[in-house]
Parts: C-alpha cells; sequence; structure tokens
C-alpha cells in the first residue's frame, strides 16, 4: 500500500525531484515543463496529476488546477490496483486547501482510510483534515481509534481534546467531560502519564470541570515533576488556588513566582487582584476562561474595609520596593509598572493620590521614555487622570526630554513618547525638537 523505497507516490525520487526543486525556487513554468514530461511516463499516476494541479494553482490557474485535481481524485476511487500513499494525498490536500475545498481533501482521506483502516499515517492525515474543517465529534472518534491500535499517549490527548472543544463550542456536555476524564484515568492505570503536556490537558479537563481541588492535588502529586520548570508549575498553582477561591494561598504562591521571575507583570496582576480578592480573570464563573490573555481592567470597588485594603497595599508595595531592590538592570520593567499600578488601585478605590500617579509615571519615563512600548504600557494609567494633570504629566515629560542628558537615539525615543502620550491626552501641544 505504502510507497516503497525510493519512490515517491509510486514513481521513482528522481524524477519527483526536479519538480519540488522548480516550485520552492518558483519557477512554476519549468515546473509545468517537468509535470508534463511526467504524465507521459506515468498518464495514470494520482501523484503525478496532484503535482500538475499544485504548480498550476501557484501560476494562479486556479479552475484548471481544480479539474486536474479531480481528475486525480477520481484515479484513486476508480483504479484499486494504484498504490495510495500519504504523499498522493498530502499533494491533493493541499491543493484542495488552497482552492477552497477541504471536503474533497477529507473525502480523499477517508476513501483512503477505509482501505487501510489500520494505517496510521491515513489516519493521522485524516484527523487533521477534521481539524481544519471544525470536525470536533470526527476528530474525537479518529484520535481513540488511533490510541486503540497504537496506545499512544498523543492520541489520547487529541482525543480528549476534542471532546473540550465540543463542550466549549456547546452548550451542556457535562457527561462528555466525565468520558474525557474517565479516558485518562483508565490510561494512567495501565500507562501512567509521561509528557507535561498530558498533565496540563488533565489540569484544563478537571478545571473545566471546576474541580480545582482535583487539579492541585494532581499538581502537586507526583506528576507535578512532568513541569520542569518551577515557575510554571507554580504559575498553574496560583492559577487553580484563585479559581478556587482561596486568595490568600493564590497570592503567595504568586509572590513566589515574582521572586523567581521579577519581570511577569501578569503574575503582578494576579498577585495584587488576590491580595485585593478583585482577580476577577481568575476567579470562577462561566465566563471566565483562563486561556484568554489577562487584560488590564478597572477594578469593582473593594468590598475591603479601607484598613484592610492599606495593609494589603502595603505588602504589595513591600515586595515591589524588594524587587526593585534586587532588580540587576533596566531590562526589568514590571517592579516599575507595579509601583504605578499600586498608586491606580488607591485612586480607584478613593485613597489614592494623583500627584503621586503623575510622580510614578515621570518615573517610569526617566527609566523607560526611550522605548517604543512606553506609550501601550501607561495608557491604561494615563486615561484614569483628569484633564489637568493629564497636561501636568505632558509638561513634565517634555521637562525630562529636556534634562535627561542621553545618545540621540534615546533622544529620538523620549520625544517620540511624548508625541505618542499627547494623542492619547488629545492634547496636540507643539513640541520643538533640537
Amino acid at each position: 500500500m505504502a510507497s516503497k523505497l525510493g519512490l515517491a507516490g509510486g514513481i521513482p525520487e528522481r524524477r519527483v525531484r526536479p519538480i519540488w526543486d522548480a516550485i520552492d525556487s518558483r519557477q512554476f513554468k519549468n515546473a509545468l515543463k517537468h509535470c508534463t514530461t511526467l504524465l507521459s511516463k506515468y498518464p495514470n499516476s494520482p501523484y503525478a496529476l496532484a503535482l500538475k494541479a499544485l504548480v498550476l494553482e501557484r501560476m494562479g490557474k486556479s479552475e484548471e488546477a481544480f479539474s486536474v485535481s479531480l481528475n486525480a481524485k477520481d484515479l484513486l476511487y476508480t483504479n484499486d490496483s494504484l498504490l495510495i500513499d500519504d504523499l498522493t494525498l498530502s499533494t491533493l490536500q493541499i491543493v484542495f486547501q488552497r482552492l477552497d475545498h477541504l471536503d474533497m481533501a477529507t473525502s480523499c482521506y477517508e476513501y483512503a482510510y477505509a482501505k487501510f483502516p489500520n494505517n496510521l499515517d491515513l489516519m493521522m492525515g485524516l484527523f487533521n483534515c477534521y481539524v481544519r474543517q471544525y470536525s470536533f465529534v470526527k476528530q474525537q472518534q479518529i484520535a481513540i481509534k488511533m490510541y486503540k491500535i497504537a496506545a499512544e499517549e498523543r492520541f489520547l490527548l487529541w482525543a480528549v481534546c476534542s471532546i473540550q472543544l465540543q463542550v466549549l463550542c456547546s452548550n451542556g456536555g457535562e457527561k462528555l467531560l466525565l468520558l474525557a476524564e474517565g479516558l485518562l484515568k483508565k490510561h494512567i492505570a495501565s500507562h501512567s502519564l509521561h509528557e507535561p503536556e498530558a498533565l496540563i490537558v488533565y489540569v484544563s479537563l478537571l478545571e473545566q470541570q471546576s474541580k480545582y481541588g482535583d487539579a492541585l492535588k494532581l499538581l502537586t502529586g507526583k506528576f507535578g515533576s512532568l513541569i520542569m520548570t518551577e515557575v510554571d508549575r507554580l504559575r498553574l498553582q496560583g492559577r487553580l488556588l484563585a479559581r478556587g477561591g482561596d486568595y490568600a494561598a493564590a497570592a503567595s504562591i504568586f509572590q513566589k513566582v515574582l521572586e523567581l521571575s521579577p519581570d511577569d507583570w501578569e503574575c503582578f496582576l494576579h498577585y495584587l487582584g488576590c491580595l485585593l480578592e478583585d482577580d476577577s480573570s481568575l476567579c470562577k464563573g462561566e465566563n471566565n476562561d483562563s486561556t484568554y490573555p489577562l487584560k488590564l481592567m478597572d477594578s469593582q470597588v473593594s468590598h475591603l474595609t479601607d484598613e484592610a485594603f492599606g495593609s494589603r497595599l502595603s505588602n504589595a508595595s513591600s515586595l515591589v520596593q524588594k524587587l526593585l531592590t534586587e532588580a540587576s538592570n533596566d531590562t526589568v520593567r514590571c517592579p516599575y509598572l507595579a509601583n504605578i499600578e499600586i498608586e491606580r488601585r488607591k485612586l480607584l478605590h478613593g485613597k489614592g493620590d494623583a500627584d503621586k500617579l503623575v510622580e510614578a509615571l515621570v518615573q517610569y519615563f526617566f527609566r523607560y521614555g526611550h522605548l517604543a512600548c512606553f506609550a501601550s504600557d501607561v495608557e491604561i494609567f494615563v486615561h484614569i487622570l483628569d484633564l489637568d494633570k493629564k497636561i501636568q504629566l505632558l509638561d513634565k515629560l517634555k521637562e525630562c526630554c529636556e534634562s535627561i542628558p542621553t545618545n540621540p537615539r534615546k533622544t529620538l525615543g523620549q520625544h517620540i513618547t511624548v508625541f505618542k502620550i499627547q494623542n492619547i491626552v488629545g492634547s496636540m501641544v507643539t513640541l520643538s525638537i533640537n
């Protein structure tokens, strides 16, 4: 069934190589000539036709390419004596996909799979076709069949992820999640877990069912060592604790992450959110999904008393000062941004001082005002200021541009940054650059 040694799609590889070389070098007319020569010797070869279709598609001749592809497909279906290999199918799949006919590619793989139901290469090709068509149920079915044949962990994970996608993209599905969990438990009992991806998928499955305690037990047990980087393991542990409602323990874990990785801005936001018990990005709820990137949002009014709020922000400030003391170079921006965020939280709580927020922004400008990312870093903080304070901030930034002795490149970067902040503020004040 499969290609023999030295053959490509049933054709000697030395006859096919010039076509691929011409395609790779974008010499499509030359490639088409080679295809014509090849077809004169192998007129009934689906692979030769697939190559011609590929070249025609690259030349922009879509209709002709589609017609040739259909001829190759018909040859596969009608001549049982022909070899069917993954190389021929994958070439046809490329053409059909580029012509927006994924269903045709899928039907080719389904036909080949029906003839050779135990061939893993064909099954993986068919699985990929289902992935491209978002056929989650069929993905699951073919992945489980591959797992039964090869008993490989990756195929089981493909099946579990397909089940998770079914649940995410439709209402209900609790029984499906239980099925996926049962499959993983059975696999662990017979084969254990061997890859970090397997642990992460299992944890995400438990999270999807709000089984945060079970996920924590799994992560802190013998399988936790699969995630070899301590920081990654701690991040996951902190997330599970926060989503389970144990904010104090989560804050402690996130603090450890910051001590190990002081430039982790997202982790600091989680840490501060857990301290103030308002980390909505990690809390329980149907609309919260930890797979999406964290967005900095205006926090709701804290339910903490003023005393508790002040005490916890004081703890956060102490940690930030420690991180600043230990920072070895100016590439670590998170602690400086953290000071600004703490002042922002105070203002939102009604206990802050806008002048301190402006001063924190100016100090951040002293260090990082020349960077292209400065404006996007501070935009959320600038918006919280009233117009007078925004103008005051602009004036101070312009003064900094004139007073900081630096090299011409940094000076230019600082002036560009001030111009960006002017756009954010909406006050287009003429800025002279000397």
